[in-house]
C-alpha cells in the first residue's frame, strides 16, 4: 500500500461520520488518482474506491 493510499485510507476513517468532509476526501482521492494518472504511475483502481 502506497503512501497516497494510507493517507486517503486514514482520512476516510477519520471523517467517515461526517459526510460533507468524507465527501471532500473522495474528492481529493480522486485528484490523487487524475495526478498519479498524469505523471505515469500505474493507474490502477483501487477496489475500495468505486
Amino acid at each position: 500500500m502506497g503512501m497516497k493510499d494510507k493517507v486517503t485510507s486514514k482520512l476516510l476513517q477519520t471523517t467517515s461520520d461526517k459526510t460533507q468532509l468524507n465527501k471532500r476526501m473522495l474528492g481529493w482521492n480522486k485528484s490523487f488518482v487524475e495526478v498519479n494518472k498524469t505523471l505515469g504511475g500505474n493507474a490502477q483502481k483501487n477496489k475500495n474506491n468505486k
